[in-house]
């Protein structure tokens, strides 16, 4: 009897759930196992992206050192969690969908380097989910389904006093890992700028 083999997109997709339930469930009861939960986040930032005739325009707030992790810290290592919400604005005429609302939730491994005359360079990486309000945008595009997961890369970095604002460049990549046929995707190209809340330490 011959036994069937996984697909390689159902290998992916297992693959990514499995990244994800991990990176997000470590990111979030972190915190609680050592009982210092806060609500508040650490710092706040704006985006911006553009990709496959698509600009995206975001806003996010982050939450750092969600784990102890003294191990990683040793070596520059810090953890971030950075929830998003996005507007996607499509650039070909005339399109089935013009625009969509991009809703996120992305925990981070970041690597912080040693300070270089006024500045520190990070390097980050994450994987984690999105929400769309619809699956479609320009003329066929098409995401087939309105969860989607996101890998995202980025370069950078810190500057001003105690070093509380960040400068950096990411590509994200948005896909539903084959969910669903047609899956498109989308990968984004831009920039970012953070800046540390009044109480971060």
């Amino acid at each position: 009897m011959n036994i069937p083999r996984p697909r390689a997109s159902q290998a992916l997709l297992l693959a990514r759930l499995a990244a994800t339930a991990t990176l997000v469930s470590g990111a979030m009861l972190a915190p609680i196992a050592r009982a210092e939960v806060s609500l508040a986040p650490s710092g706040a930032a704006v985006t911006i992206g553009d990709g496959n005739n698509v600009r995206m325009y975001g806003a996010a707030l982050n939450w750092d050192s969600l784990c102890a992790c003294t191990a990683l810290k040793e070596y520059g290592f810090d953890t971030r969690l950075v929830a998003q919400l996005a507007y996607w604005r499509g650039r070909e005429h005339p399109a089935v969908r013009s625009s969509l609302w991009d809703a996120s939730l992305i925990p981070m491994l970041r690597w912080i380097g040693p300070q270089v005359a006024t500045v520190r360079p990070f390097a980050e990486l994450g994987v984690g989910a999105h929400l769309l309000s619809a699956t479609r945008i320009n003329t066929e595009r098409n995401f087939s389904t309105t969860f989607q997961f996101g890998d995202v890369a980025g370069v950078g970095v810190t500057f001003g006093e105690r070093q509380r604002y960040e400068l950096g460049a990411y590509v994200h990549h948005i896909s539903n890992a084959g969910i669903k046929e047609p899956n498109n995707g989308i990968t984004f190209f831009g920039v970012v700028l953070r800046t540390a809340l009044p109480w971060s330490p």
